[in-house]
């Protein structure tokens, strides 16, 4: 799968759980850290962590990876999941 089509998987994952303001932005160019940056909000903590489930499933199988890693889980107020080429920023 190509970055852009985890992009929009992890993009359709969290519209599919009523993310708001979802963006899949491409930053090749702007840095070399990651090819797509995918952000959205949520409404509480709870949908916050429903969001990012979300995204975490539908990538395991549509795409067969895990992310490398995962930073905000324990505030709730956001959440990061990082799978190398792209990058999931879901926050309030």
């Amino acid at each position: 799968m190509t970055p852009k089509e985890m992009a929009l998987t992890a993009a359709k994952a969290l519209d599919e759980k009523k993310g708001g303001d979802i963006a899949a932005i491409e930053i090749t160019e702007q840095t070399t850290l990651a090819d797509y940056f995918v952000i959205a909000t949520g409404n509480s903590n709870t949908q916050i962590n429903a969001l990012c489930g979300a995204v975490e499933k539908a990538m395991k199988e549509q795409a067969g990876e895990d992310p490398l890693r995962r930073e905000g889980y324990r505030d709730g107020t956001w959440v990061l999941l990082d799978y190398g080429c792209v990058v999931v920023h879901v926050f309030s």
